[in-house]
């Protein structure tokens, strides 16, 4: 059938012109005007599509179009504009998120431009910075108490919507987290830096949960489904980076970013104003006394500096501290708040107007425009003081109907009252928390979830990869068998979420899914080989770590960030702890977000011991993309990996208070050094010469490797500092552990010295070094056991419907791989 024809472009008329304009007036910036007309032409005035069923006004996330909710109204059934902007309930407002919030909303949902203003109530994020003493009944209502105040102060809520973060994310963890999830593992360390203005701080002091922010509120703009980030100048950063995840991801269309303006301190060189600093700039509370003593005190320059080289701000160089940077987008010489006052929050609003006492007109001057309020006040015509009585004026004339509001309304004045008493008694309650006072620990609790059984031994699965290697079964059949008795229970986790936030298989869910299937398969043969029926395997509980964090999401990634501000983001990423240079700013961020992820899990856990690898110099591949690449030389002794020296520092330090020590007792970690070493060919440099499948033993190689592979794996005469064939037989033939007392035979002619059985490991490395063993006979006895091995690898594969589609899974995306490789 022919393909339809695209419907004709919807012309261009005047009332979106006006749409366009109005909306442009909100920004200082706007990314991009182009992009914005385009989207107005999409979902703007004359989209909407009415239906008398209010049920239909939900999208297929339960997210309404319309603010509507009764089933009498009609309901738009088309997608409309959705801006968004968010904001902590941290007690005060300000007069630019107070009035010029107000302002920028209504011009953005103007009756008919077919819009909806979305607030994102960061109420969890305040809860994890402690605000309101980490009440969280306490931050909503502080949060209501600021929507009192948009209320007073004109915004018109028709076509606004509240969402609250503490609901949103808790009850749609499974859409918001894998979206972090993906945004991580797209940038590197440099980039997120580069956001650090979000939080006011310098990139040389950030906290590991102050890469974490940037990442959720970029998630924010996508879990919302946001068609315009309108925020202010100082979010740029992290609003462009959503534009470039878009990129990265693949995504059609991209977010507008409308930069609102970043009002000026009060104070001389304040480039924003400070909440920390109440004289810094006008509050929504203020009284007309409390704005009369600011204003009058505020700087208020005359004259225009002009500094050589001073431009508005632009993306940092290489090499720049994007905290130092400005957050003017416009260059601005002369730097007067009082001006700034009077440009964006007096004459914001349209049809607005600013009277002044002049020189000509000492009664006042009424002006219309700002550009002729700051040339009459350069040529001197207004005089600081004039400018400053009249913005008084104005600022109390704005804030009135605020102070009605909540003198007169109710239930905004009972929120008020809440507010002012939670400011009176939470303030001296934080201070005087003592150094004895138990810390907060917030944590998933797997055992009390009933997920896992208490005390248990925990093993963490390595990172997966599309060729899963005998190798990695072996070392995690090693590390289940270090629990301290027989008896202890034991807990494998599926890293699927470090997983994804790594890379690991491209963040494929299904491949990831398809390596687990085949790794549980071939533990489970291995396990069998060696022990029977009755082996360890049946006594692990398997836990999907995806899974058990949708237990309880919000207490566990709450754990994660707490886990982020306990440490430096150096200390993270391995720098200036004797274990090397650490990771590189070149690096990806979702490594620095898997090993906080890592101390979730074991708080989650909360394990009698957890098995580790040992430490070693250029480990292999396969060793290294393991989250289980990790050591200590004891309890107390110093640790060997990056990962263990978290684990080791957030106990001892975070955990040690005695009424803590108990619930959450030190995990004794096992380092383990005598697991097997199944590689059949010496490192190689470099990675040309590199081919993984004649390296390692697959765990779904046919029986005929068995063969092939050992035919061509290293068997230097007389070298027993590397010799795969004693290894494999040594732990094949169960003479690593001394559990085959019969030994192993090898078959020799009688002029080679006739059969020989061995019991030991160090027998035969005794005979090899020697030479009174011959490499072709030790090939020879390590073949036959090899074949044995991979065939009942495979049958327990094949057993397996999930581990057999795993396979052929892992083997399709190696393909894909290789392909867009040659691309």
């Amino acid at each position: 059938m022919p393909k339809k024809e695209a419907p004709p472009p919807r012309p261009w008329t005047d009332e979106l012109e006006s749409d366009l304009r109005r909306i442009l007036t909100v920004g200082e910036e706007c990314i991009t005007e182009k992009e914005l007309k385009n989207l107005i032409l999409l979902k703007g005035r004359g989209t909407e599509k009415y239906a008398d069923d209010a049920a239909a006004a939900a999208d297929n996330d339960g997210v309404r179009t319309t603010i509507a909710t009764t089933n009498t109204s009609p309901v738009d059934l088309t997608p409309r504009i959705r801006l968004y902007d968010g904001f902590e309930p941290s007690g005060r407002m300000h007069i630019a998120q107070g009035l010029l919030k107000s302002v920028n909303v209504n011009k953005c949902t103007f009756d008919g431009t077919h819009s909806t203003f979305c607030f994102w109530v960061a109420d969890w994020f305040a809860l994890m910075n402690d605000k309101m003493g980490g009440d969280l009944q306490k931050i909503v209502i502080v949060g209501k108490y600021l929507i009192e105040v948009w209320k007073a102060a004109g915004m018109d809520l028709t076509n606004v919507e509240f969402r609250w973060a503490s609901e949103e994310i808790t009850n749609n963890a499974h859409v918001y987290w894998p979206i972090m999830l993906d945004v991580a593992r797209r940038f590197n360390i440099t980039r997120i830096k580069k956001c650090c203005q979000i939080m006011g701080r310098l990139e040389g002091n950030l906290t590991a949960a102050q890469v974490l922010y940037p990442l959720m509120q970029c998630t924010d703009v996508f879990f919302l489904k946001a068609d315009i980030c309108q925020l202010g100048v100082d979010q740029r950063k992290v609003n462009m980076l959503a534009r470039e995840y878009c990129d990265a991801a693949k995504r059609r269309y991209k977010p507008v970013i409308l930069s609102h303006h970043m009002l000026y301190g009060l104070k001389e060189g304040q480039e924003k104003m400070s909440k920390s600093d109440p004289d810094s700039a006008i509050f929504m509370e203020d009284t007309v006394e409390d704005v009369e003593r600011k204003i009058t005190k505020a700087y208020c320059p005359t004259q225009e500096k002009t500094v050589e080289g001073e431009t508005a701000a632009t993306p940092a160089a290489n090499g720049d501290d994007a905290g130092k940077e400005s957050m003017q987008l416009v260059t601005d010489n002369l730097k007067n708040p009082i001006l700034d006052y009077v440009q964006h929050i007096v004459l914001s609003p349209p049809g607005a107007t600013f009277t002044c006492a002049t020189a000509n007109a000492p009664d006042g001057h009424t002006y219309t425009e700002y550009n002729g309020v700051k040339e009459d006040f350069l040529k001197g015509d207004i005089t600081p003081d004039q400018l400053k009585r009249a913005l008084i004026d104005a600022l109390n004339a704005l804030l009135e109907p605020v102070r009605d509001h909540f003198a007169n309304d109710e239930t905004a004045k009972g929120l008020f009252e809440q507010v002012r008493e939670f400011k009176r008694t939470t303030a001296p309650a934080a201070a005087a928390t003592s150094e004895d006072a138990v810390p907060k620990v917030v944590r998933m609790d797997l055992v009390k979830e009933g997920v896992i059984p208490a005390g248990c031994h925990l093993v963490l699965a390595p990172l997966p990869t599309s060729n899963p290697t005998l190798q990695s079964a072996a070392d995690i059949l090693a590390k289940l068998k270090a629990a301290e008795s027989d008896g202890t229970p034991k807990v494998l986790m599926l890293l699927d979420w470090t997983a994804r936030v790594n890379s690991a298989l491209d963040a494929d869910l299904k491949t990831t899914s398809a390596y687990f299937s085949v790794l549980l398969a071939s533990l489970r043969a291995l396990d069998t080989y060696f022990h029977g029926e009755e082996g360890i395997m049946k006594n692990v509980t398997i836990v999907t770590q995806s899974e058990a964090i949708l237990k309880d999401p919000s207490n566990y990634w709450i754990s994660v960030i707490n886990a982020g501000r306990h440490f430096t983001l150096d200390a993270v990423m391995g720098a200036g702890i004797g274990l090397g240079e650490g990771m590189k700013d070149a690096e990806g961020v979702g490594k620095v977000i898997g090993r906080l992820m890592m101390i979730a899990d074991v708080l989650a856990v909360n394990p009698k011991s957890i098995a580790l690898d040992a430490y070693v110099e250029d480990v292999g591949d396969d060793v290294a993309e393991g989250v289980a690449s990790m050591s200590l030389e004891g309890d107390d002794g110093p640790a060997q990996s990056v990962e263990a020296h978290l684990i080791q520092q957030f106990y001892s330090t975070k955990l040690s208070h005695p009424a803590l020590t108990s619930i959450l007792p030190v995990p004794h970690l096992i380092h383990v050094t005598s697991g097997p070493k199944l590689a059949l060919q010496l490192p190689r440099e470099s990675a040309a010469h590199k081919q993984e499948i004649d390296e390692y033993f697959l765990v779904d190689d046919p029986k005929v490797h068995g063969k092939s592979k050992m035919k061509k794996a290293f068997c230097e005469p007389g070298n027993v500092d590397f010799c795969p064939p004693i290894e494999l037989l040594a732990y094949f033939g169960g003479l690593d552990g001394g559990d085959n007392k019969e030994g192993v035979t090898i078959a020799r002619s009688a002029e080679n010295g006739g059969n020989i059985t061995y019991t030991t490991k160090a027998a035969i490395l005794q005979d090899f070094g020697s030479g009174a063993l011959h490499p072709g006979d030790l090939k020879g006895v390590i073949t036959g056991v090899m074949v044995d091995v991979l065939t009942k690898m495979s049958a327990e594969i094949k057993a397996d419907g999930d581990a057999a589609k795993g396979v052929k899974a892992l083997k399709a995306f190696e393909k894909k791989m290789a392909k867009q490789k040659k691309k």
